[in-house]
């Protein structure tokens, strides 16, 4: 019984979602939320959160700010922190807006700061993006994405080692109104 309605779930949403058309047209607005694994973190594997606000400027065009914040406390059995702090602007374009998978490319720009043990540095980060969404419904969407930053410092830290590049992935889930 269980598997059958497990099975109806399913198909309850993805048959609406068959005919989705994807909102994002000019004006838009749209708020997201990403979690990204990171395998090769400060401290081994660990997962990071990143809220945004966008807003399409014209049809498939869309401008998001983006924010992220990260704390661990006593890392490495030490009293040292790990924090880390992004604030930045991406631009997307978003092909094929008529139909459930919206892939998209994009770059970003922002600024980060990282302190970690005696490392304390900030520095301007920039880099491409690509994403694919699966629009549930006409104004939701779960979205994979990749992310490649160059820093103009070491701010991004990858088995204890700063270094001035990072490539991520994340999964998130996208609102648009």
């Amino acid at each position: 019984m269980k598997l059958i309605m497990a099975v109806g779930g399913i198909v309850a949403v993805l048959v609406p979602a068959a005919q989705a058309q994807p909102m994002l047209q000019r004006g838009t607005n749209e708020l997201s939320v990403h979690i990204s694994p990171d395998f090769e973190g400060a401290v081994g594997d660990m997962i990071f959160a990143q809220a945004g606000y966008g807003r399409l400027v014209r049809d498939g065009v869309e401008l998001r700010g983006l924010v992220s914040y990260t704390i661990l406390e006593d890392v490495a059995g030490e009293d040292s922190d790990y924090r880390t702090s992004e604030i930045g602007l991406a631009g997307e374009y978003h092909f094929g807006r008529h139909g459930r998978l919206v892939p998209y490319l994009g770059a970003g720009v922002g600024w980060r700061s990282t302190h970690f043990g005696e490392l304390e540095e900030s520095a301007l980060v920039y880099g491409p993006r690509a994403g694919l969404q699966l629009f549930i419904v006409d104004n939701a969407a779960v979205d994979l994405e990749v992310t490649y930053k160059l820093g103009s410092a070491d701010v991004f830290i990858n088995d204890f080692v700063p270094e001035d590049s990072d490539l991520s992935t994340s999964i998130g889930f996208r609102v648009f109104f």
